[in-house]
C-alpha cells in the first residue's frame, strides 16, 4: 500500500537531492556539493544550480500532484529530473519504488520519453497551488544563504514565523 500524509511527505522530502543540503549549514563546501549533483548537459539545470528553493518546491509539489494522480504532471517531473545527474536522478527514482510513492506504470512513463516531446493539459489550479507554494513554503525549507528573488525572502519569512509559533 502507498505512504500517506506525513509518511509520504517525509519520504518525498529524503528522495529530494537536496535533502542533505537543507539540513547542513549551507556553507561553500556544502554548496559544492550541491552543485556536483546538477546536470552539466541540461539548459534547465539552471534552475537547480540558481534556485535551489524554487527548484524544492517545484520537486515537491509535482512529486505530490503526480501521487495524486495527475498524469499531466509527468512532464514537469521529466524537467526536474533533467536538472540533476544521472544518479541523483536514480537515487530519486529508486526511492520512489522502493516506497511506492509513484505507481510503477508511472515511474515507466517518466523514464520513457524526453520532456520537450510531450504535450500537457495547462491546469491554472495546479499552477496557482505551485506559485502559493514558493511563496509560503509549506515545505519548512531552511535558506540560511542570502535571498535573491522575493519569493525566498517570503519563504522565509513564512518559516520563521511557523518556527517562532511551535
Amino acid at each position: 500500500m502507498p505512504p500517506k500524509g506525513k509518511e509520504l511527505a517525509t519520504i518525498i522530502e529524503k528522495a529530494s537531492p537536496l535533502y542533505d543540503y537543507w539540513k547542513s549549514q549551507q556553507n561553500e563546501e556544502d554548496e559544492k556539493a550541491r552543485l556536483s549533483k546538477a546536470s552539466s548537459s541540461n539548459r534547465a539545470a539552471y534552475l537547480f544550480k540558481e534556485e535551489p528553493y524554487k527548484w524544492e518546491n517545484l520537486y515537491q509539489s509535482i512529486t505530490r500532484e503526480i501521487t495524486r494522480g495527475d498524469r499531466d504532471s509527468i512532464r514537469g517531473l521529466r524537467v526536474i529530473l533533467d536538472t540533476i545527474n544521472s544518479s541523483e536522478k536514480e537515487k530519486m527514482l529508486k526511492a520512489f519504488a522502493d516506497h511506492k510513492i509513484i505507481t510503477e506504470e508511472i515511474l515507466l512513463l517518466v523514464k520513457q520519453e524526453d520532456a520537450s516531446k510531450t504535450s500537457t493539459k495547462k491546469n491554472l489550479f495546479r499552477f496557482a497551488r505551485i506559485l502559493f507554494a514558493i511563496f509560503t513554503n509549506p515545505y519548512c525549507i531552511e535558506m540560511k544563504r542570502p535571498k535573491a528573488h522575493i519569493y525566498e525572502r517570503t519563504g522565509a519569512a513564512v518559516y520563521a514565523l511557523r518556527k517562532a509559533i511551535s
